[in-house]
């Protein structure tokens, strides 16, 4: 065997290890901003401030919808964002509390993906 050969091989298995490290790599997901103005929601839903529950849903979709595709949990989160606008929408706040909730509660939930790699 030449050195060429050597040295391909080399080269060759060092980047199969870096893209399989990189494929490894846990998803951190900063959804901190949500769960403030989920915290807001809740306290706006409580005081039954119609106008101002439907500002702060409204700038929480539009976070949701900027990093929708990279995410496992924001499609979960902003649908039920939407049903406590809608809930609001109609005048039952506590329906909408229970929905900023319930987003609340997906938010917190530890994620991990259960694939084991099997056929």
């Amino acid at each position: 065997m030449s050195f060429k050969h050597i040295v391909a091989v080399l080269l060759l298995s060092t980047c199969s290890l870096t893209n399989a490290y990189a494929a490894g790599e846990p998803v951190n997901e900063d959804l901190s901003l949500l769960f403030m103005l989920s915290d807001e929601l809740i306290d706006l839903g409580k005081q039954h401030d119609s106008a101002g529950f439907i500002e702060f849903v409204d700038m929480a979709l539009k976070l949701a919808a900027e990093n929708r595709n990279n995410s496992l949990i924001l499609p979960r989160a902003s649908a039920k964002f939407r049903i406590a606008k809608y809930a609001v929408k109609e005048g039952h706040f506590n329906e909408g509390i229970a929905a900023v909730e319930e987003v609340k509660l997906i938010l917190l939930r530890k994620r991990t993906l259960r694939w084991d790699g099997g056929s």
